[in-house]
């Protein structure tokens, strides 16, 4: 069993109502080459996916993210040609919103590949948490994808970009229907979900920006329990635990659930458990990459899912401490979710996280904290603490619920 304590970082950016007066699309560009596969290493930053693309001949770094559209850092906008189109309302994972310029990039070089007139937004200084932390200089986002077939090798760290699903040795009888959304392009994948006889069926974004396994929507959760019990409701909490492109979340009412079985094409995870999150869509992120090789065509709308070990049925247990943490808008680590009501005497939604077990947050700054993969490994752990009230420093003993 998977015991751990750790940082949840989601970037999720999604457009919404066009503010600007001239009317512009999205999805607009082309690859200009033909009959491409290129293999294409990439770094794991914390389940991040970080590869090298080309700009007018130079490199930067891009994290490449299906549940986004193309962003370019506002340094790199000034750094490199672009053609401004207007502004766009967008709305990010935590459901904060503000308005973004639109330009187009005349070209972005994924090795040999050539991605012509790829729109873009432009993220604002109050973004640059995400691009300096990760030291990235723009999105990737499935806009850019949209004629192009990608598959994730995460054991061997490379994805391969090709335009002929025959290259890859797929077959079409394999594979399974993928919706893709109109806005942005992003990839949609039909999920089975059981708790004994009963049973649920969702088309749920995969967002390979989010580190996490499975993400469901709070109102999905309620529609689904309203009509059968699909999920079992472990805990319910107000709080926040994720931070957006526009900063961390506000505090909602969450739900912890489990699902007995979620099956993906013909591969089935036993015992996922997951808060819920505040969006439209549920998802499934990057820690799915884990367990097997995914392909997705964006043009044919198709997907194909095949586990490395070749199992078709997978334990995927993971055991939950009873506080979740978040990093505010200070940068601080912070209680965010109290899962184990019980607690609710000794803790408050945002004291400040010292040290947790062996991992002393208080001396490690937020980049390092965003990008840590370091793990609790017992079944209990000291929690040191500051609460923001009094400003005392406190202990707690905190045990796996």
């Amino acid at each position: 069993m998977k015991k751990e304590f750790c940082f949840i970082f989601f970037l999720f950016l999604t457009c919404g109502a066009l503010v600007a007066q001239a009317s512009f699309n999205l999805n607009q560009g082309y690859v200009e080459t033909n009959n491409y596969f290129q293999t294409v290493s990439y770094e794991n930053r914390n389940g991040k996916i970080i590869i090298e693309v080309q700009i007018e001949d130079k490199p930067y770094r891009f994290l490449v993210d299906t549940g986004a559209v193309t962003v370019l850092s506002e340094t790199l906008q000034k750094t490199v040609t672009t053609h401004h189109l207007g502004s766009i309302k967008t709305t990010d994972q935590s459901g904060l919103t503000d308005s973004l310029n639109v330009v187009f990039i005349p070209e972005i070089k994924i090795e040999n590949i050539k991605f012509k007139d790829i729109r873009s937004l432009v993220a604002k200084d109050n973004s640059a948490l995400f691009f300096d932390c990760l030291e990235i200089d723009g999105i990737l986002g499935s806009n850019m994808l949209k004629n192009t077939i990608i598959q994730f090798r995460s054991g061997e760290k490379k994805i391969v970009f090709t335009d002929k699903s025959k290259k890859l040795g797929l077959k079409r009888r394999h594979g399974f229907k993928m919706k893709v959304s109109q806005g942005q392009r992003s990839p949609y994948l039909p999920v089975r979900l059981l708790n004994n006889t009963q049973e649920g069926n969702e088309y749920v974004m995969f967002d390979s920006g989010d580190n996490k396994f499975y993400a469901p929507a709070q109102h999905i959760v309620e529609q689904f329990q309203s009509q059968a019990t699909i999920y079992e409701i472990l805990a319910e909490s107000s709080g926040s635990f994720s931070i957006g492109f526009f900063g961390t979340a506000e505090n909602n009412e969450h739900s912890l659930v489990k699902v007995a079985e979620l099956t993906l094409g013909n591969i089935t995870f036993e015992d996922v458990i997951s808060p819920t999150i505040y969006d439209d869509n549920s998802r499934l992120g990057a820690a799915l990459l884990n367990y097997g090789i995914l392909t997705l065509d964006f043009e044919k709308e198709r997907f194909w899912f095949e586990s490395f070990d070749t199992k078709t049925t997978i334990e995927y247990k993971e055991s939950v401490w009873p506080i979740h943490p978040v990093l505010n808008n200070q940068n601080e680590l912070v209680v965010g979710i109290i899962w184990d009501r019980s607690l609710d005497d000794d803790l408050t939604i945002g004291d400040k996280i010292l040290k947790f077990g062996n991992i002393d947050y208080e001396a490690m700054s937020h980049c390092e904290i965003m990008n840590s993969t370091l793990k609790v490994e017992t079944d209990e752990a000291l929690l040191i603490y500051q609460d923001q009230n009094s400003g005392e420093i406190k202990e707690l003993l905190l045990r796996q619920m």
